[in-house]
């Protein structure tokens, strides 16, 4: 009896390891051979990819042979990063070892990406993966699949090898010149590529996402006050400026938005932003509409101060200055009360506005102002007053905790860090500007700001990793299906009762500039991705009482399997001494029956004095 309990315990506490995810895991990657001879045709090949997680304190381990590129081992983060995400769940409590084999000189590249991510999720979520099918692309933000080099040598590659299904990036040409009879299956996102694997359905049937009142009415005021100051209200009707009429002359410089393709000069004074603001506004789109009249009075602003003698701009000068100077006193002391999501959004939008209108100042020699600085610094800081109003609209509660929103900064960082470093081995030349002013912020404690500046670098590299590889011809696709992610990002969000203000803006300005801009409107349909989740780091109050929603936040697997391992030892254990006890008592019973029981007195063989 004793060795049958020692067994089941044994086995029990063994198995205990395996119930939150599978602990071991394996996929098969694809690759191509690196040769420095451009005429050499390209050789694909299989290699493997094994996992490990293990209860630990977030680590990532990689081993690799033969050698592995910088990148590769970037990739196995994100693909760690974005599975725990995709999953909300806290993977703090995991370490991950990554182990990659193969035949070929060097293991390489971001197209490992997608496949790492298919596996690190599908054993998170303990689920079995198709060994027969196979895939290569990489994994950007929005859980979108990007493409890669080297297509058909991949497939010949998959086929020879025996799989029965590829999967590709949707985005990257496939010629099938070999006449391959195996499936090829071009997917787009990482949801696609989980139903490949898994044949489980990972897709989220969101409703459509709305606006609500509150911001629609807030907005259509700060549209109202921006794009009436140099215009008029007449019966209702925003009567707007024209333009062409009130500048004589170009004032701004040419912008130049460069991809790895193209190279695109937008005379910005061939924009008529009042023109498009009312396009805008007929379309009940008023964050854009808001944006672009804030483009045309920073223009008339500068026409204004154009013609003003250097004494004059001094005095413009000072009063903007001080104007910031009160009002940052007076946000500063509103920061101190600020209960709801929206005020804190609220805070963040408004004092990065500041913070802006404050620094071009700063870069000014004041015996030598630029009108056109000074002007864009009086529309950013008058912005900043505007958008203020939005204290006022209702949202979720939540109690302020500094060391949450410290933790949240520099989580934050940290991620953009990694994001920079691996955007460098493409682009040397990275700028940094925008995570040094969010180490500033963690500096000075402003970690909401903080919070904020960082998302937005982390995006702006994250839209450079998403385009890099994409042809001109399928760019459009790519801003559809990033809208589209952020649309997911925000509707997750509405189904939690939060409307997530700077998202929704940015994704609403992003839809806008779609025909358009395409390369701004990829940019702040990231921004919308990026920041739609703030609420993840604050303890929300609910009907009354704190409820702390988090959705990355899910049961550290340590805790579940040491209460499950105590829950079995204990039981298994007062099951041993329950049977300890009876067993005593079935013997001392025994012993006490024996004992008051007759003895029998056995047949003489013999009595004394008689014969037999």
């Amino acid at each position: 009896m004793k060795k049958i309990l020692i067994w089941i315990i044994a086995l029990l506490v063994l198995s205990t390891t395996s119930l939150a995810y599978l602990e071991n895991g394996h996929i098969n990657l694809l690759t191509v051979s690196e040769t420095s001879n451009e005429t050499a045709l390209e050789q694909g090949g299989v290699a493997d990819l094994n996992l490990l997680i293990k209860p630990g304190s977030g680590r990532i381990f990689i081993d690799s042979f033969p050698l592995s590129r910088l990148d590769t081992q970037i990739t196995m983060r994100f693909a760690a990063e974005i599975a725990c995400d995709f999953l909300e769940k806290d993977c703090s409590g995991y370490d991950f070892f990554y182990t990659i084999r193969a035949n070929s000189a060097i293991v390489g590249g971001p197209s490992a990406g997608a496949a790492a991510t298919v596996l690190t999720l599908s054993m998170l979520d303990d689920q079995n993966i198709n060994e027969k099918v196979i895939m290569t692309g990489t994994i950007n933000s929005g859980n979108l699949i990007g493409p890669v080099a080297g297509i058909n040598a991949k497939t010949y590659a998959a086929q020879k090898s025996g799989f029965e299904k590829v999967l590709i990036p949707k985005w990257d040409f496939f010629n099938n010149s070999n006449n391959l009879s195996i499936r090829v299956v071009q997917v787009s996102t990482l949801e696609e590529a989980l139903f490949e694997f898994t044949g489980k359905d990972y897709k989220k049937n969101h409703s459509e996402i709305k606006s609500i009142p509150e911001y629609d009415n807030l907005m259509k005021q700060i549209t109202i006050d921006l794009c009436t100051k140099y215009g008029s209200m007449k019966n209702g009707t925003i009567i707007m400026p024209n333009l062409s009429e009130l500048i004589k002359e170009d004032v701004s410089s040419k912008i130049n938005i460069t991809n790895n393709q193209t190279n695109i000069s937008i005379n910005e004074t061939k924009k008529d932003y009042y023109t498009m603001a009312v396009d805008a506004i007929n379309n009940n789109s008023y964050y854009s509409a808001a944006s672009f009249c804030f483009a045309g009075n920073v223009r008339l602003t500068r026409e204004s101060l154009k013609n003003h003698s250097s004494k004059k701009l001094k005095q413009e000068y000072a009063k903007t200055l001080g104007d910031i100077s009160i009002f940052e006193l007076k946000l500063n002391e509103k920061s101190k009360s600020i209960t709801t999501l929206s005020e804190l959004e609220t805070y963040m939008i408004v004092k990065e506005r500041i913070e802006d209108s404050k620094q071009v100042l700063r870069d000014q020699n004041p015996e030598n102002i630029s009108y056109s600085d000074l002007g864009y610094a009086i529309e950013r800081y008058n912005t900043a007053v505007i958008w203020s109003k939005f204290f006022d609209i209702q949202g979720k509660s939540f109690v302020q905790d500094n060391d949450a929103l410290a933790i949240a900064c520099n989580n934050k960082i940290a991620e953009t860090e990694e994001r920079l470093s691996y955007l460098q081995i493409y682009l040397p030349e990275v700028d940094r500007a925008d995570l040094k002013k969010a180490y500033s912020y963690y500096e000075s404690k402003d970690y909401a700001l903080c919070i904020y500046t960082a998302s937005k670098a982390k995006a702006d590299a994250d839209v450079v990793l998403s385009a890099i590889s994409v042809t001109k011809e399928n760019f459009a696709q790519l801003v559809n299906d990033k809208i589209a992610a952020a649309e997911n990002s925000i509707a997750e969000q509405q189904s939690h009762d939060i409307f997530p203000i700077l998202g929704y803006s940015y994704y609403e300005y992003s839809k806008t500039l779609r025909d358009s801009d395409p390369y701004s409107s990829l940019l702040y349909a990231e921004y919308a991705l990026e920041l739609s989740n703030l609420d993840m780091y604050l303890p929300i109050k609910k009907n009354g009482a704190i409820q702390v929603i988090q959705p990355k936040k899910s049961i550290d697997p340590r805790v579940i399997q040491g209460f499950v391992l105590g829950l079995i030892i204990g039981t298994c254990f007062t099951v041993i001494v329950l049977l300890m006890i009876l067993k005593i008592r079935i013997k001392n019973e025994d012993k006490k029956s024996l004992k008051n029981k007759p003895r029998k007195t056995p047949l003489a063989k013999g009595l004394p004095g008689k014969k037999r």
